[in-house]
Order: C-alpha cells, then structure tokens, then sequence
C-alpha cells in the first residue's frame, strides 16, 4: 500500500456515499458505452475489429496500417494509437472513415481524452502530446522514463513510466499539458530492485489510478549462492520476478505453487463495482480481486482474490461491464476474445463464458516467428520456465529491453554486472550478440538463456523460431526530425569517425571494440565489447554495457577519444550530433 492511494481511501471511506469521479483510460479493447460491441486492435494484420458482446461475433472490420495498438472512445469516435508509426487516428465505426494525425514521435502507444484534448504516450521518445478537437499538436511535454500506459480519474492524467517503474500525476484543470503541476511516485524504492515494465495502468471511478508492474531483483545480493540458479528460481516461495499492483486494497495476489494463482507478466488492469481484474501476457490468466471502495490492505499486505480464469494466448488488454461483473479479455497471440462472468463466490478457477476467435488478415511475421513470438512470451511451458516466473519478455518488454544492469552468476554463468540489451539485435545483420561478442546464433542463444537463466531444461522447444521472431521482429521506428539538423549531425557523425564502428543500415559493425576504460565495479568488467545498434537509441539509456552513461550526450565524454574524436566538439556540434542520434 503507497501513502498517496492509502490517504485517498482513507478520506473516501470517511464519507457516507463517496460520489464516482468521471475516468478514462486506454486498452487494446473497448467496451461501447451501451455495452453492446466490443472494439479491438489487431496489429499483426493492420485492423480495428468490432465485436458483437453477447455472443463474440465479428461486426465490422476496419483497415488502420501502422500497427494499431491501444484505443479510446472520445464520445463520437475512436481514437487509434499506431505502433509502428508516429499518429493517431480517428476512426468512425459508424461511416467507417478514418482520419490520421500526424504527432512528432518514433510510435505511439495510449490515448486518452478530457473533454475535446486528447493525450498520447510515445514511451521511446520520452514525450506526452496534447492534441486538440482538430487533431493538431497543442503541447508536446518530456517526461522521462518512458511514458506508457494512460489514464485519467477526473482532471488528473496518469502516466505509467515504464522505464523509470514509476507513477506520474498531471493536473490538468486550469492548465494545458506543458504547464501542468506534476507528481513522481516511485513504485520501488528497494536497493537492488525495480519497478519493471510499468506500463499497465487503470483507474477506478472511487479510488484513483492502479498500476501493475513486475517487481524485479537484478542486483540485491552479489553474494547469493550461484547454486540458487537464474531468473526463474523461486526460493522459500519468493522468486525473483513477480507481479505487483499498485493499489489501496494490497499490492500482491500471486504465488508460484503451481496452482490457479503462478502468474506473471501483468498486461492489463481495470476496476469497477468494487471488482478489480489484471491480466497476465505471460501466464495467460486473469485474476479477479475484490476492492471495495475505501478498502486498504497493511503495507506490502495481499490482494483478497475471489477467482482466476484461464484464457488463450498471450492476453493484453480488458474491457469491463459498468458494475465491474463482466469483463472481456483481448487474447492478442489468439486472435480471439473471451468474456468472464464473475462468480457469486470464491473459487481456485472459474471457466470462461465463451471464447471467439476472429478472422486473421494477411501479417508480415513468417508462422515460424509467430510461433516464436508465443515462446518468447511464454511462462506456461515447463520446459521454458518451471515455476511460471519469467520468459524472455521479462528483461525484453515488447522485444526491447529494459534499462536495467542485471547482476548474474549461476553455476553455467560466471559472475558479471550487464544491462540489457535489445531482443531484436539478435538478428543476423548484427550477429555476434551479447555484450562480449558470446553467441553468434539466435537458436543456441535463446537454448543457452533457457537453461541458464529462466531454469527450464529447453525439451521440445522450439528455439530456431524464436530465432525467426528476433530476426523479424519490427525495429523501432526513427522520430520525425528537422532535416538541417539531421544532416549536420550526420556530418559530425562522420567527422568524429562515429560511422567507423555503427557502420551500414543498422550503424553495427559486428565487431568487438577496446572503446572503455575499466569500470569502477569490477563485476562490469568487459575488455571489449561488440558493437551496438544505434537504431532506436535514443530509447535506450543508460548507455554501454554497465549504463555508465545516464543520456547520450554523456556518451560522447569517454577519456582519450577512444569511443570518437568528440573531445574537440563544441558545444553546437556536440547537440547535432546527439540530435542526429535521436533521429535514428
């Protein structure tokens, strides 16, 4: 339990009929305001899908390219998120017209609105955007960490930092996006863990903003025994991944027994009724807790679970009923819809109403990189993960990574302090992978990470289409930019002998270069290290091996010149540089 929601429950508790605040937030799917149709995105084949809610039947279909990704309802349209291209779109569902507007990021990700302002998250450009009643860009607001997930509980935006494991409050009454008063709660505060991939928000119409999150240990205890294993052990039932919720009524619902409750990888959280549901994309399960309004729970204390549902593949998104009964589940690696009625009482499982898949278009993912893709993000198959902990999305959220230095020593991995680096760098072009230049082959890779880290035995794995879905996964798309700029960074990029090492169309040159002093944790120690992708850098900070380097620009302050002649930069020409960089 945080002090802020605890207070604010408190004081809700206190009064005898506390008044539901008006709230929006945004999810893959959507429940029309007469709970008739549903709404879904499909980024695999470039669609919105209209669903019938009584019995999962497919409606309407319509074309949105540019990966639809999340989605809200503005009181006459749709609002559309794109993940693979800087834009929203409006789409009618009733004309079916739709209208993109352009807004200055790489990808956007959630939408929300407050009367005719619409807010959007672009988690790799570190930017919120106001856009008007229009579609114009009103504000564009930095806020770093990643902003993610989004959610509004009357005049307050929420904004999940997914990076930075944080929760950011915006008060926007009386102020536009630029100006308005903000608020940083810190979800983790233990030395040595993180608030992973906190990008999951909700709100409740009674208590405020939920956010789920993975709490993570990557660096608690360098004198563990290395026999304990990797990320997927759990010891005296504590593992070192496991979900968290941010919320008044308790913070923790899962155990790994292997029963109802091993899940892992929260995806979706939403609230009404007094019922709160969160979905997990690893585990492929939803869990049904009851929060009641004013309810709190002692610190750290858990959540009063009635029930959990098993659904398809991969689930990502939630739709709920006005009283919270009723939920739908998105089952995005399914291409399918589930609706979950809750149950009078308490039950270990409770079966789906019905489940609906829905036509699959035309994708640009080969069947073996989709299968690879399930794999990627499973912790239901023992083989991968025994106790239902981790999955390679854990430390790759989206295929990406997570910003973390991981401190890692088993009985196969000799001590060593990394940060993470993109699942999608291991693709051919920039083979070898790892840090030090380890593996050459996305396969022995992914078999390698399974046995050493994640504590599965890899029997009846199917790692070379893991090893498709590195290679085809989509790279992250470049920022608009101003043209001038890009191309007197460019040619300083080149002048300073940058273009050397992050040579060609992915700026690597798959080579191992001395280009660091020694680091001051010897556990960091690295005397070459293979040269990263700068494609989608400037969303991947802390910078080199160990995250010495908190932003870009102190990437160019390496002693001797020995990553760039950049000492003799001025100041002007060290800005264009990193202005080209951010474009990439």
């Amino acid at each position: 339990m945080r002090a802020g929601p605890a207070a604010l429950f408190a004081l809700l508790a206190a009064c005898a009929a506390p008044a539901p605040r008006d709230v929006a937030r945004s999810s893959t799917l959507l429940l029309a305001p007469a709970e008739d149709r549903l709404f879904v995105t499909s980024p695999d084949d470039d669609a919105v899908v209209a669903i019938d809610a009584e019995g999962g039947a497919e409606l309407a279909r319509w074309p949105v390219p540019g990966g639809p990704e999340q989605l809200t309802w503005d009181g006459a349209a749709l609002l559309v998120t794109l993940g693979r291209r800087g834009a929203v779109v409006r789409l009618d569902p009733a004309s079916g017209a739709a209208t993109e507007h352009a807004v200055p990021c790489g990808r956007t990700q959630a939408v929300v609105t407050l009367a005719a302002r619409t807010f959007v998250s672009c988690p790799d450009d570190d930017r919120l955007v106001e856009l008007d009643a229009a579609g114009a860009v009103v504000a564009v607001r930095r806020i770093e960490g990643a902003p993610s997930g989004l959610a509004r509980f009357g005049t307050t935006l929420g904004v999940a930092l997914s990076r930075r494991g944080a929760l950011a409050e915006l008060a926007l009454e009386g102020s536009d996006l630029a100006a308005a008063p903000l608020r940083l709660e810190p979800l983790e505060v233990a030395a040595g863990f993180a608030a992973s991939s906190a990008e999951v928000l909700g709100a409740d119409p009674i208590g405020g903003f939920l956010l789920a999150f993975s709490r993570v240990d990557h660096d608690s205890d360098r004198d563990r025994d290395p026999a304990r294993g990797g990320y997927g052990a759990v010891i005296d039932g504590a593992p070192r991944i496991a979900p968290r919720l941010r919320s008044a009524c308790g913070d923790r619902y899962a155990r790994f027994d292997g029963g109802a409750l091993a899940q892992s990888g929260p995806s979706a959280v939403a609230s009404a009724g007094g019922r709160l549901w969160i979905a997990h994309l690893f585990t492929d399960g939803v869990v049904l807790a009851d929060c009641a309004p004013g309810g709190s729970a002692p610190e750290g204390g858990p959540l009063a679970v009635r029930t959990t549902f098993a659904v398809g593949r991969a689930p990502r998104g939630l739709a709920l009923s006005a009283d919270g009964s009723t939920a739908y589940v998105d089952a995005g690696f399914d291409w399918a819809i589930s609706r979950l009625d809750a149950p009078a009482g308490a039950a270990a499982r409770t079966a789906v109403t019905w489940t609906r898949r829905r036509a699959r278009g035309e994708v640009a993912l080969s069947e073996a990189a989709l299968r690879g893709r399930s794999l990627f993000f499973d912790a239901v198959d023992t083989h991968l993960t025994p106790s239902g902990v981790v999955t390679c999305g854990t430390c790759h959220p989206r295929g990406g990574e997570d910003g973390l230095g991981w401190f890692l020593h088993t009985e196969g991995v000799a001590r060593r302090l990394r940060r993470t680096p993109p699942a999608w760098g291991a693709r051919a072009a920039l083979a070898p992978y790892h840090w030090d230049g380890e593996f050459d082959d996305g396969a022995v890779l992914a078999r390698t990470t399974t046995h050493e880290l994640m504590e599965g035995d890899g029997l009846l794995i199917d790692f070379p289409a893991i090893a498709a879905w590195l290679e085809e996964m989509p790279l992250p798309a470049p920022r608009p930019a101003d043209a001038a700029v890009v191309a007197r960074g460019r040619a300083v990029f080149e002048a300073a002998g940058c273009a050397a090492c992050h040579a060609g169309p992915l700026y690597a040159d798959g080579a191992l270069h001395a280009v660091l002093p020694a680091s001051a944790d010897p556990d960091a120690a690295l005397a070459e290290a293979s040269t990263p992708s700068l494609i989608g850098v400037r969303a991947r900070a802390p910078y080199f091996h160990d995250g010495r380097a908190a932003t870009l620009a102190g990437t160019l302050t390496v002693p001797d010149d020995r990553h760039g002649t950049t000492s003799t930069l001025t100041p002007e020409a060290r800005d264009d540089l990193v202005a080209f960089l951010e474009s990439l």
